[in-house]
């Protein structure tokens, strides 16, 4: 290959964030949700992606990161890709499940998560965060009502 055969146009303004929620549940069916009282609101685990990290690394990262529970890549099934925006960015989430995982989850970021629990998708706590909520709507079409708008992109089956 030619060094010269491809080129970026420099350095691009920052316009976007980009990250993965995962949904993970125990045997009993239920996800775990983060309830930050700094923010008041429950979330999945999940966050940003670094720089040159797929959706499924960033999601099993962040997962051990905040909740201290393992998961290879290969157990992270990407679902969709969801856009909305935030604040006037466009806010880009990939829905990511984990389909196995290994420990008890903990609270590793206190600073943002002041407890992890168990719930029953049936019977979810509010406030959820917006991006969880649409990862959650991602794996449980139509459990939750009155959704903000977003861009759904399907890559996957749950």
């Amino acid at each position: 290959m030619e060094d010269d055969a491809y080129a970026d146009k420099g350095r691009p303004s920052p316009h976007a964030l980009t990250g993965a929620g995962v949904v993970v549940t125990d045997s009993a069916g239920r996800v775990l949700l983060g309830w930050s009282r700094k923010r008041a609101v429950w979330e999945l685990p999940g966050g940003k992606n670094d720089a040159g990290e797929g959706f499924a690394e960033a999601a099993v990262r962040e997962l051990a990161e905040e909740t201290g529970l393992r998961a290879d890549a290969a157990h992270a099934r990407l679902l969709a890709l969801l856009m909305d925006s935030t604040h006037g960015i466009p806010r880009v989430t990939a829905a990511v499940r984990v389909i196995a995982y290994e420990g008890e989850p903990s609270v590793r970021e206190p600073e943002l998560i002041d407890r992890w629990e168990w719930h029953d998708p049936a019977d979810l706590p509010r406030p959820l965060f917006t991006p969880s909520a649409h990862v959650i709507d991602t794996v449980w079409p139509g459990l939750l009502t009155g959704l903000p708008p977003v861009h759904r992109y399907p890559v996957g089956t749950p």
